[in-house]
């Protein structure tokens, strides 16, 4: 969808870089709500407006949360993206003025994904999930200094700190379950999500929030944008071995722990994770196409609506195929 006007926002701490595309001028604002609101209200029309900034983590949900409630389409771009775009343009210098004017540029050339407006209950779970991720992280990096730590009123400190934050980790999984219930109540593809064996509340929860894509896309669009799709490494006679890289790192992680356990219990991942062992490939790339596989039939049974099927007998190719027509090239075969 092309839009008439693109206004890049280049998000920091406490101030936006602003470019609109149709006055070809810049602002900076202050990063509040109140000031988004007054810069959004001042626009206009939303229609045939796209709102572009990078990922920040967080400080771009004043600005996220402010346009999508008055109308405007929005993009959260990749940074490494956006940056590669730039130095494919001539943009060598980087400065936060330039980086709006960037960010406005690629709204207009590339074709992008819009993000997708929140509600209350689905920002709280968004929080819970991230939070459990920042728990575990630092339950790793406790540990690893534990591990390093020799003096013992230090390491008692560690140790506490550890159990500490492994009480946290239990009550956010508790808080992210209750919160699931909830979602659910108005939300089907959650219940589609946990009635996959392998996926978890926290599988379930993760790619609920981090990937609101599922179901919208074809089979190798969603395996791209989550990072397992192997990328072609071709030129001339050359035909080197395929990798996967980049994507939503988030997603990707729960997803690897999500087919670790299918390939031990879900009737269709284990006995294909089986076969890619007796053709000789590794344990690891083996546990990445199942990962590709168990994406593709979780995108497939989102877009259809429906809730996992047992395959009728053994050697069954699809959970879903009593659904009608499937997603536009997206076999899950």
């Amino acid at each position: 969808m092309k839009f008439s006007r693109v206004i890049g926002v280049d998000v920091a701490s406490k101030k936006l870089d602003v470019f609109n595309s149709a006055t070809g001028k810049g602002q900076e604002l202050k990063n509040s709500r109140e000031a988004v609101m007054r810069f959004a209200k001042s626009l206009g029309n939303p229609k045939d407006t796209l709102v572009v900034c990078e990922a920040t983590g967080a400080y771009e949900h004043f600005l996220v949360d402010v346009m999508h409630e008055l109308g405007f389409s929005v993009c959260i771009a990749n940074p490494r993206q956006v940056r590669q775009f730039a130095n494919g343009h001539g943009f060598l210098e980087k400065t936060d003025r330039i980086d709006a004017q960037i960010l406005a540029k690629f709204g207009q050339q590339v074709e992008v994904n819009l993000a997708t407006p929140r509600t209350e209950q689905e920002k709280r779970l968004i929080a819970l999930v991230r939070r459990r991720i920042q728990v575990l992280q630092l339950i790793g990096q406790e540990k690893n200094r534990a591990g390093q730590c020799y003096d013992k009123v230090a390491l008692e400190s560690l140790t506490k700190s550890i159990k500490f934050l492994k009480k946290q980790l239990k009550s956010l999984d508790l808080m992210i379950a209750e919160a699931l219930v909830e979602a659910a109540k108005t939300t089907p593809v959650i219940e589609i999500l946990l009635s996959v064996p392998g996926v978890g509340t926290v599988v379930a929860a993760t790619l609920y929030c981090e990937l609101p894509e599922l179901g919208k896309l074809n089979r190798y669009q969603i395996a791209k944008l989550v990072g397992v799709a192997p990328l072609a490494r071709q030129s001339g006679k050359s035909d080197g071995k395929r990798p996967v890289r980049g994507g939503r790192s988030k997603a990707r992680k729960v997803l690897y722990m999500a087919a670790l356990v299918a390939s031990q219990t879900n009737p269709l991942i284990k006995p294909y994770y089986q076969k890619m062992l007796k053709r000789g490939k590794e344990k690891k790339l083996a546990l990445v196409a199942c990962m590709r596989k168990l994406l593709v039939i979780l995108n497939e049974m989102v877009h259809r609506q429906q809730k996992w099927l047992e395959p009728e007998k053994k050697g069954a190719t699809a959970t879903v195929a009593k659904l009608g027509p499937p997603l536009a090239t997206c076999s899950i075969a």
